[in-house]
């Protein structure tokens, strides 16, 4: 059964141009309201206990989508390498944004496990090999589906692009920078590996493809070496918080010093640094004060990451550059903030170190609109948005995630709406926490999230959650929330499941 969202909670924008359509906006904006996702064998191997481990994929397909070739994204959970999986929830909220915006996303399972004798033996690099290995089983799988299998995902294999989350990050970049044996022996002897296949070798099941990629995406990664970036290597595009305590911004060991001089690591700072300065492209987002990813971050911070991330992609799958001296930026401001009865806005583009011939493309998110205009109008309606502008000029691209728009959401009928699911909450009134009890089995997925307003209809908290049965039993932090009434609403990618009335008194 599926739920919509009441009309509540979505959102407008009246504009003082004309709109094209949103398709144009593929790449930058998820323009597909639903996805599909098939899981296939990909691998086998053998992991640290000495036992062969099948591995599988999660192939993510925007729904409807009638182009006949699209390009993909290969990406691996983190984990510190002994544990996560491709169902952890941020893996599958960013294979989600992805693939709505045109992606046939690709989230892998790999071996993860690190044995002591491994390490006492010098023989630690088959704990980032394992991994390695798995990413370019994936790539090649990719490859021999479109070569041999029947294009089951119509995936154009020139125009594949890898990444990660931290160790899947980390292994990420090692399998597009650490490409010599002489490389991987910085970490002792090479013949470790022979048992895993040797050096130039995958656990997959179609080894003579290529695992070429066009390019990177590293989120909270890092090399053992970052030398290991050489000129001519493809671009990188990376996120990592300066006060990272797990994997280093710049230096450190891998774990916040748990395992220095085993484990350690040249940060995402230290590998754009060396990369710019080798004429490789390279783009970092430093995510300012911040640790290592965690839904702590709240989750629309964390698809503002994921919106940089996908501007760059979108100038790699479109044959463009985003390090060349072109530059697109908006005024006003960075951020602008709406009460209600605010004005309209105009945004203005202005384009610099081009040659008269730039090409401009805004984009909302969620996509409302699509305008190639010089400046537009905009009235923000509700809900939360961003705005994107993209400037191209030959194989030359720019542009940034300019505008987020916070307006007031209006609440009232909300309880005109019937929902399908009970949901206790309990001490009421509440203090600094509740929990929160519910019976999933009416739904079908048991992940979401939780996001609570005031009576004005301002989001003031939003936390995401999962539960891996049918029983969700989560306790919810309100000590930052002044006394008074509110609105809490569960909901699912298929819409909002329950709505109740909370008050906190202290």
């Amino acid at each position: 059964m599926k739920y919509f969202i009441p009309a509540i909670f979505s959102f407008a924008f009246a504009l003082n141009v004309n709109s094209q359509s949103c398709t144009d906006c593929r790449y930058l904006s998820p323009v597909f309201d639903s996805i599909t996702k098939e899981t296939v064998l990909f691998a086998r191997g053998v992991n640290a206990d000495g036992d062969t481990q099948n591995l599988y994929m999660d192939v993510y397909q925007p729904y409807g989508d009638t182009l006949s070739l699209r390009p993909a994204m290969v990406f691996a959970f983190g984990g510190a390498f002994v544990q996560g999986s491709k169902n952890d929830w941020y893996v599958k909220e960013v294979c989600r944004h992805f693939t709505r915006a045109g992606y046939v996303s690709v989230a892998i399972d790999y071996r993860v496990g690190v044995k002591l004798s491994e390490i006492l033996a010098l023989q630690h690099m088959r704990i980032f090999f394992r991994p390695m290995q798995e990413i370019r089983a994936a790539v090649q799988h990719l490859k021999a589906d479109y070569s041999e299998l029947g294009n089951n995902w119509r995936i154009d294999t020139s125009r594949i692009i890898i990444g990660g989350a931290s160790s899947g990050a980390i292994s990420a970049l090692m399998v597009a920078h650490c490409d010599k044996p002489s490389e991987m022996s910085e970490m002792g002897n090479i013949n470790a590996l022979n048992a895993l296949g040797g050096f130039y070798s995958s656990s997959g099941f179609y080894q003579n493809y290529s695992w070429n990629s066009i390019g990177t995406v590293n989120i909270a990664g890092a090399l053992i070496n970052a030398n290991w970036v050489e000129a001519g290597d493809k671009p990188i595009i990376s996120a990592h918080g300066n006060a990272d305590q797990v994997v280093p911004y710049a230096y450190g060991a891998f774990g916040g010093g748990l395992l220095g001089g085993v484990f350690d690591l040249q940060g995402s700072y230290v590998v754009d640094s060396i990369a710019r300065t080798k004429g490789v492209c390279s783009y970092l987002y430093t995510m300012e004060g911040k640790d290592h990813p965690s839904e702590d971050m709240g989750m629309e911070y964390i698809y503002s990451v994921v919106y940089r991330i996908m501007l760059r992609m979108h100038a790699l799958v479109n044959d463009r550059s985003f390090c060349c001296p072109l530059t697109a930026d908006v005024t006003p401001g960075d951020t602008l903030f709406y009460a209600p009865g605010a004005p309209d806005a105009t945004l203005t583009a202005q384009v610099s170190n081009d040659n008269g011939n730039a090409q401009l493309q805004w984009c909302s998110i969620p996509c409302a609109y699509s305008l190639t205009a010089n400046s537009i109008t905009v009235t923000p309606d509700t809900a939360l948005h961003y705005v994107m502008l993209v400037a191209s000029e030959g194989q030359c691209q720019s542009g940034d995630l300019y505008f987020l728009i916070d307006s007031t959401q209006l609440v009232s009928s909300v309880h005109a709406t019937a929902y399908p699911l009970t949901v206790e909450i309990y001490p009421q009134p509440a203090a600094d926490y509740f929990l929160l009890d519910a019976d999933l089995s009416t739904l079908s997925e048991n992940e979401g999230v939780i996001e609570i307003f005031d009576l004005t209809g301002r989001k003031l908290l939003r936390q995401h959650f999962y539960s891996s049965t049918d029983k969700l039993s989560i306790k919810v932090q309100t000590e930052n929330l002044p006394e008074g009434a509110y609105l809490l609403t569960l909901q699912t990618d298929n819409g909002i499941a329950a709505v109740k009335q909370i008050a906190i008194v202290r």
